[in-house]
C-alpha cells in the first residue's frame, strides 16, 4: 500500500502544521511540554527505549543517525561518525580516547576493535547501557576498552588523561555547558580534540513561528530533552573553557535517508489517531515519545529548523 502523500510531498509548512494537528489528536501535547526532563528522565527513556531502538532502528546496537549517501538508507552509515573521528588517526593514532555517552557500546566496540592500540574509555548515564556494553566488549574479547557509568559534567578522570574525546547525539544532554566543556577541557592534554555528532538549533527558538518553535520542541523532547542547544551559543561556551573551533559541518544531507526511515516508521503509529492511542497506551511513556521524534525531524531538518552538525574543537595551550 502506497505511504499517504503527506509522506511523498516535499515538506512545507502546511504539512508541518497538518503534523502538527495529528500530533495533538494522539498525545497529550500540553503535558508532555509541561514535564521536566533531567537525568533521571534521560535514564528513563534510554532504559525503556534500548529494545525498541535494537528492534526498529539499529540491530547492531548504534543509538545515532546513520550517514547515508545518496538517496538510500544504509545500515552501514551508523558507522559514518566513526570513521569520521578515526580518520585523522592514520598519521599518528592517539593513545587514549573518551567518549561521553556510550549508549550500548557499539561505538567504542568498533573502534576499540579497529584499533586495539588505543586504550578507549567511556562514561554514560544509565544503568542498562553499561551492562549492555559490558557484555558487548566481553563477548568481542576487547582488552583496550573501560567504561563507568555517570555523569559526563563530572568526570573521574584525571587531568590530562585524554588525546581526544568525542559525543555522537549524547552531548545534548549537558544541562550545564560550561561545566560540560570545563570537565573535558581538564581530562584533555594540550591540543587534545573533541569531537561532537549532534542536532542542533542555528537559531533560538523564539524567532521561529509558532508552529516551526513547537515542532523544534517536539523533536527534542521525542529523546527527553528540553530544547536542542544552539551551535553559536554552544561555540562561545566551549571557547570559555579553552576549547578552540576547529570546523563545523553540515551533514544535514547524509541523515535524510534515515530520517525519512523513521519518519514511515513513526507515521504508521499515528495515520489513525485513534489506533495511534491504542497503540502508544501499550507502551511506556517515554518510549511513546520517540514517535514525535520520528515523525517531525525530517520536516524539520527540511526547513532549516533543527540541523545535524559535526564540531570539531581543539584545546588550546
Amino acid at each position: 500500500m502506497a505511504w499517504p502523500s503527506l509522506f511523498s510531498r516535499p515538506p512545507s509548512h502546511a504539512s508541518l502544521a497538518k503534523r502538527l494537528r495529528k500530533l495533538d489528536r494522539v498525545f497529550k501535547i500540553g503535558a508532555l511540554r509541561a514535564a521536566r526532563l533531567g537525568p533521571r528522565e534521560v535514564i528513563s527513556y534510554y532504559e525503556e527505549c534500548s529494545p525498541a531502538y535494537r528492534k526498529h532502528h539499529s540491530s547492531e546496537g548504534a543509538m545515532h543517525l546513520a550517514l547515508s549517501q545518496g538517496s538510500r538508507f544504509h545500515p552501514q552509515g551508523f558507522r559514518g561518525q566513526l570513521q569520521r573521528i578515526a580518520s585523522s588517526w592514520t598519521a599518528e593514532a592517539p593513545q587514549a580516547v573518551l567518549e561521553l555517552g556510550f549508549g550500548q557500546g557499539f561505538n567504542l566496540a568498533y573502534l576499540a576493535e579497529q584499533h586495539p592500540r588505543v586504550q578507549f574509555a567511556g562514561i554514560d548515564l544509565t544503568p542498562a547501557h553499561h551492562e549492555l556494553a559490558t557484555q558487548r566488549f566481553e563477548r568481542a574479547g576487547l582488552k583496550n576498552v573501560a567504561v563507568t557509568r555517570g555523569n559526563f559534567q563530572h568526570l573521574p578522570y584525571a587531568d590530562g588523561s585524554f588525546d581526544q574525546a568525542y559525543a555522537i547525539e549524547a552531548f545534548c544532554y549537558a544541562s550545564d555547558m560550561r561545566q560540560a566543556f570545563a570537565e573535558i577541557a581538564r581530562v584533555l592534554r594540550p591540543g587534545g580534540t573533541l569531537t561532537l555528532f549532534d542536532g542542533y538549533l542555528l537559531r533560538r527558538p523564539e524567532s521561529f513561528s509558532p508552529d516551526e518553535a513547537l515542532a523544534a520542541e517536539l523533536v527534542a523532547r521525542g529523546v527527553a530533552l528540553e530544547s536542542f542547544q544552539v551551535v553559536d551559543e554552544l561555540l562561545a561556551e566551549a571557547r570559555h573553557a579553552g576549547l578552540e573551533d576547529r570546523g563545523v559541518t553540515s551533514f544535514d544531507a547524509e541523515i535524510m535517508p534515515n530520517l525519512r526511515k523513521l519518519e514511515r516508521l513513526t507515521g504508521a503509529v499515528i495515520r489513525f489517531p485513534w489506533l495511534g492511542r491504542r497503540a502508544l497506551a501499550r507502551r511506556s511513556p517515554m518510549r511513546g515519545r520517540n514517535v514525535l521524534t520520528g515523525y517531525l525531524m525530517h520536516s524539520t531538518v527540511s526547513l532549516g529548523l533543527t540541523v545535524y552538525r559535526e564540531i570539531v574543537l581543539r584545546k588550546t595551550g
